[in-house]
């Protein structure tokens, strides 16, 4: 994976638009002092690809939205095996305004590749890109420091710190998940025994076969007891027939006996049905005399009733008359009533216009004028136009403050920016003071140096002999000087470090006036404008103002004052007496309207009342002759029979007793017979055998005993079958077991091996000794590329040394390496590190980040040579610093400064 370009916005320190092309770059540096933004843009990187950073991993990401602002954006433009793909991640201050989205180069036309959610394109960028968060940042952002601890520590601190660079936490887990597989298999395997040795312990062959023997010879009792049971039922059917038969015959006798007492009664009840067929033919002359009577007497009383209600009905309509006419009477002052309604309707409407008009019925004025709509309506506009631009002068006036405002705060800007060149002019003059202070400091070291190696040769000087470097006679032997090196190269460095402060901070400021001269000219164009706008503004305000003469406000008041005093005329409340008024000439109408409806309610009650007053009398003369008539025809009825009404009543009975009277006969003597015949057939069917009930209850007792027996014998022939049959299973199940815990026991020894040998001290140990002799044979062609063939890494002695093929192949300890080279041992095995998590792919970017701040000039000379000497093999190799004298060996410069306003971006190439 190699960048193309990387655009952020409200990412950190980066509030602004920032984009940086990287497309053109191979060996560059990236630098500016501490805390301006440089880790920022490799986090940029890492959050647009992988949505999460090294430094605040999943969680906390809100600290990435620079302070102030409401979301970040970072787009990342890449290339991986020919492909170009481009990612854009957005995140806001909610889960809902996060985004995510990816394109591939397709020609000249970008393809999305989007869809499906977060999830699915954050899967299509980690296949995009070939390696996951943890591989991509220890192979791309190469963290310097750790790897000087590899250099310098024991066995076993290098094993478990390359076990971290590596990612070998793996390692544990199948060590711990090898370890919880065999520790649950023996939980499993004990499980298993303890379940044999306790639970199936009694199950044996021999156990099935005495259960089998048991149950066949209750199985042979079962049967003897079933031919006893048959033998048993036999007798007791043939008792309970002959108990049958004896008990008809009794119960027949009695029967029988009881008929025959009931003779006397029958013969009495068939007598009674004689006298009552004699007289029935009476029983409805009397009932129709009786009916024709009451219905007589019946219309008698409705006929009287009648006379009432027509009475009633009568009285009823002169009562309706009454009211009509007094409802007749009110109807004449309608017109009145109406005339005045309509002189307050108009009143009402007053009313309505002054309550529109914002008046009241008490609304006066000293000089009230006639109402006028018009007028009014003309006078109201102009009052709302001159609020209208009165508003418009307030605000006018607000704008002006914030106009002058701003010209202060233009003001400030330009006075920080003066301040701004006069210090570059300090800073400047500083700087040029700090150069010549630094080559006189370096002229100074150079002499003593000369001085110092001259001073070596002293001893091989002998007075009268030739001198080993001119080989002249020696006269004299010189002093030797009094002049301390170290101190003066220390204050040559401390001088050149201030020298390099002074030409990073004119930098800055540079940068800063730039920008701010740009936002001083627009500003001073927006004042410009802003001032011109407020000033047409006020001049339109003043020709508005002169269109409206006169107080248009006084003119409605005297207008609505005289609207008020023409309501005030026409009463307190003219729409309630208008409302009273309509209501009472509808209250006039109803009443007369009720009154017709009523009278002619009650002439026509009156019409019904007579009609059914003679209905009434017709019907009961009709009754009164029936009756008359039905009294004759019993008389001659019963004159004939020689009774009369209360004997022929008291003789009758009804036709079903006389029919029930007459069939007891029948069926009485027709059961004597028939009883007579069945106890004589009962008798013959006895015969002479006797019959013993107490041979029948002992039969029944003795079956009852067999059944309970048989019942028990075949109830525990069950059970012996299936515990016989639980028995067997129980032993197939054991087999199963014991097949089952041999198996367990196999995968017990197969785990318990694996776990081990995952110890740490066994396959971690081997597999990372395999990984360490890979690195170093990696890292020790790397060093000896950059070191210009002057060293190797090896090992030796489970030791870190390094080969000097200057010195013969002489081998020392990394421990006694400088410090410029031990940072170029510990740039090899970086870079060896990240091709071994590469893969077989080839990565197109490394990022150094900062190792170089600790570096004496000397060491920092070495760096340099070996990052110049590096070879980038179509690499990018980026180099994170703050040293400004390294970055400047680089061939190109990417330098972040830091302002007010947000860091910022500039890059610088030779």
């Amino acid at each position: 994976m190699k960048p193309l370009s990387l655009e952020l916005h409200g990412f950190t320190a980066f509030r602004q638009h920032t984009v940086l092309d990287f497309s053109d770059l191979e060996l560059f540096a990236l630098v500016g002092p501490t805390g301006s933004g440089k880790s920022s843009l490799l986090d940029a990187m890492t959050f647009a690809l992988y949505g999460t950073t090294p430094r605040l991993g999943a969680t906390g990401l809100d600290a990435l939205i620079s302070q102030g602002e409401r979301g970040l954006s970072v787009g990342l433009t890449f290339e991986v095996n020919g492909e170009t793909f481009r990612v854009a991640r957005s995140k806001g201050r909610k889960q809902a305004e996060n985004e995510v989205r990816l394109e591939r180069l397709d020609g000249e036309r970008w393809i999305n590749l989007s869809d499906g959610g977060a999830r699915a394109v954050g899967e299509r960028i980690t296949k995009a890109v070939g390696l996951d968060f943890k591989t991509f940042v220890r192979s791309v952002l190469l963290p310097q420091g750790e790897f000087s601890r590899l250099l310098h520590g024991t066995g076993k601190e290098r094993q478990a710190l390359l076990g971290e660079l590596m990612g070998l936490d793996h390692v544990k887990a199948m060590h711990a998940f090898a370890g919880d597989r065999a520790k649950g298999f023996k939980h499993q395997l004990g499980s298993l025994h303890a379940l044999l040795e306790g639970e199936y312990a009694a199950v044996t062959p021999e156990a099935v076969k005495a259960l089998r023997a048991e149950r066949e010879a209750v199985d042979a009792e079962a049967e003897r007891l079933t031919d006893a049971r048959e033998h048993l039922q036999g007798l007791v059917n043939r008792l309970r027939l002959l108990e049958g038969v004896w008990n008809r015959r009794e119960d027949t006798a009695r029967r029988l006996t009881a008929l025959e007492a009931r003779a006397t009664s029958v013969r009495e009840g068939a007598a009674r049905a004689e006298r009552a067929r004699r007289v029935a033919r009476v029983l409805p002359l009397l009932d129709a005399a009786e009916r024709a009577r009451i219905a007589a007497e019946r219309e008698e009383r409705a006929a009287g009733g009648a006379a009432g209600a027509e009475l009633q009905a009568r009285k009823g309509v002169e009562a309706a008359l009454a009211t009509l006419e007094a409802a007749t009477q009110a109807e004449q002052q309608i017109p009145a009533l109406e005339a005045r309604a309509e002189t307050l309707r108009e009143a009402e409407a007053d009313l309505g216009r002054l309550r529109r008009a914002g008046g009241t019925p008490q609304s006066t004025h000293a000089q009230p004028l006639p109402w006028d709509e018009d007028t009014f309506f003309t006078a109201r506009e102009n009052v709302q136009k001159l609020d209208k631009l009165r508003q418009e002068r307030v605000l006018l006036e607000t704008q002006k403050a914030a106009l002058e405002a701003d010209r202060l705060r233009q003001q400030a800007e330009l006075e920080g920016l003066e301040a701004l060149k006069e210090e570059q002019g300090r800073v400047e003059r500083e700087g040029k003071a700090a150069k010549a202070a630094l080559d006189q400091a370096q002229a100074e070291v150079q002499a003593a140096r000369l001085e110092a190696g001259l001073a070596a040769y002293r001893a091989h000087l002998h007075v009268g002999e030739p001198c080993p470097l001119c080989e002249g006679v020696v006269q004299m032997l010189p002093e030797a000087p009094p002049v301390d090196v170290t101190a003066l190269e220390t204050r040559a460095a401390a001088l050149q470090a201030a020298l390099e402060g002074r030409r990073l901070r004119y930098k800055e400021i540079g940068l800063e006036l730039v920008s701010l001269k740009k936002s001083t000219v627009a500003r001073a164009g927006e004042l410009r404008d802003w001032e011109a706008g407020l000033t047409q503004r006020e001049a339109d305000l003043r020709q508005l103002e002169g269109h409206i003469s006169g107080d248009p406000h006084d003119l409605t008041l005297r207008l609505v004052a005289g609207l008020a005093a023409r309501v005030r005329g026409a009463g307190a409340d003219p729409a309630r007496e208008r409302a009273r008024m309509l209501a009472e000439v509808k209250v006039v109408r109803a009443r007369l309207s009720e009154a017709q409806a009523g009278l002619a309610r009650t002439q026509s009650a009156h019409s019904a009342t007579q009609a059914t007053l003679a209905s009434a009398r017709k019907a009961a003369q009709e009754r009164m002759r029936e009756a008359q008539e039905a009294q004759a025809r019993l008389s001659q009825v019963l004159d004939e029979l020689e009774l009369n009404a209360a004997q022929a009543r008291a003789a009758a009975l009804p036709e079903s007793e006389i029919a029930a009277l007459e069939g007891a006969a029948r069926t009485h003597g027709a059961q004597v017979e028939q009883l007579r015949a069945q106890l004589g057939e009962l008798e013959r069917q006895l015969g002479v055998e006797p019959f013993d009930p107490a041979q029948l209850r002992q039969a029944e007792r003795d079956l009852i005993a067999t059944d309970a027996a048989l019942g028990t014998a075949r109830e525990r022939a069950g059970t012996l079958a299936e515990q016989e049959r639980v028995a067997r299973q129980r032993l197939t199940r054991k087999a199963e077991l014991e097949a089952q815990a041999k198996d367990l026991a196999a995968q017990l020894d197969t785990w318990q091996t694996l776990t081990n040998s995952l110890k740490a001290n066994e396959f971690q140990q081997f597999l990372l000794s395999e990984v360490e002799a890979r690195l170093l044979t990696g890292a020790g062609a790397l060093l000896y590329d950059i070191s210009d063939g002057r060293y190797r890494l090896a090992l030796e002695g489970g030791e870190y040394v390094v080969q000097d093929l200057w010195n013969a192949g002489e081998t020392r300890a990394v421990k006694t390496l400088s410090g410029g080279e031990t940072f170029l041992a510990s740039l090899s095995l970086a870079i060896a590190l990240s091709d071994y998590l590469a893969g077989n792919k080839m990565l197109g970017a490394l990022f150094l980040d900062e190792g170089f701040g600790t570096l004496d000039p000397q060491a920092l000379e070495a760096v340099a040579n070996a990052l110049e000497n590096l070879r980038t093999q179509g690499r990018m190799v980026g180099v994170v610093t703050h040293v400004e004298s390294l970055s400047e060996r680089l061939p190109s410069r990417l330098i972040v400064t830091k302002s007010v306003a947000g860091s910022s971006v500039q890059r610088l190439d030779g």
